[in-house]
């Protein structure tokens, strides 16, 4: 049987789904194996990651003891990839976070996403998708005048301005408890977003150029956390326009926010200020390879106090 060359997308789509760990022991290691033998067979299905530990048990065939044979090869892979799945998305929503918490109030304290682009979410959502408490909650605020039956909020534009953007975002041109409710319903759609979407995760094993060009392509939803840099363009009473970059190891994001999207004053001035470090649901723009690598992106959220897993 012939051994035929794995395409680079398909082997950093299974590197990725795998976290780039041994599926049987998550010990790291980035050899594929394929499950049935036939180095031929490229098939996604017929292709597991494994350290040289199991890589070698694989290929080692005993009559006294138990193999790992293709069965116990598929099982393994199959339960990891899911391990994998479930704990990335729980990382990427507000309620995956909470539940990370396991109900501590001091773990999750202050969790929520702070920014959130509200015309992007709502034209990217299915308000259909929001279901139980969240569905109420809709319902509730299109009853109270906070949103349109399409989710798009309703605010009073004889609100008066406040004398600076803190002060002046949306939510502050509804009256008490609407905003927290507002608020609330974002979150939920979000939240809706990252579980039906599943962005890709950048994390610390796929931080290269090469790795980021095999997973990644201009439309592509990613959930990072990092130490970004926020800094001003420009500044009136009622906005503050800010470029957000990231940079390491030649790989670099950049977007753009604006304050009057943000929740809460400590947003605008501490969360989303000057070098913080935070959690980025964007969507790919653009892939500029003219200088190392920069992605640019439209911002969808951005979260606060999210706990690090696989960082």
């Amino acid at each position: 049987m012939a051994r035929k060359r794995i395409s680079a997308p398909l082997e950093q789509k299974i590197l990725y789904e795998s976290r780039w760990v041994c599926a049987v022991c998550q010990a790291s290691g980035c050899q594929i194996h394929h499950i049935d033998g036939d180095p031929s067979n490229n098939v996604e299905e017929n292709l597991i990651v494994l350290c040289t530990k199991h890589h070698d048990e694989a290929h080692t065939k005993r009559t006294m003891s138990k193999n790992l044979d293709s069965s116990a090869l598929r099982h393994a892979k199959d339960a990891w990839i899911a391990n994998v799945k479930s704990t990335r998305e729980s990382t990427a929503s507000v309620s995956g976070q909470l539940a990370l918490t396991n109900g501590s109030p001091l773990a999750s304290f202050g969790i929520t996403w702070g920014y959130i682009n509200h015309s992007r979410v709502i034209h990217m959502i299915s308000l259909d998708a929001l279901t139980g408490r969240d569905a109420d909650l809709l319902s509730l605020c299109i009853d109270r005048g906070i949103v349109d039956p399409h989710g798009i909020p309703i605010l009073d534009a004889n609100t008066p301005a406040a004398g600076s953007y803190i002060g002046n975002a949306i939510y502050d041109r509804l009256p008490h408890g609407d905003d927290q409710r507002l608020h609330k319903l974002y979150v939920a759609m979000v939240d809706q977003l990252s579980r039906t979407h599943h962005p890709l995760h950048l994390e610390r094993e796929c931080w290269t150029k090469e790795q980021i060009l095999g997973l990644l392509q201009a439309g592509s939803l990613i959930f990072v956390q990092g130490a970004f840099n926020f800094r001003s363009v420009s500044e009136t009473t009622t906005n503050d326009h800010r470029r957000v970059s990231l940079n390491q190891r030649g790989v670099s994001i950049e977007f753009f926010v604006d304050s009057k999207d943000m929740f809460g004053t400590t947003s605008m001035t501490i969360s989303f200020s000057g070098h913080q470090t935070c959690a980025a649901f964007l969507q790919v723009k653009s892939l500029d390879k003219t200088a190392g690598l920069m992605l640019r992106c439209t911002p969808i959220a951005l979260g606060v106090a999210f706990n690090k897993r696989w960082v």
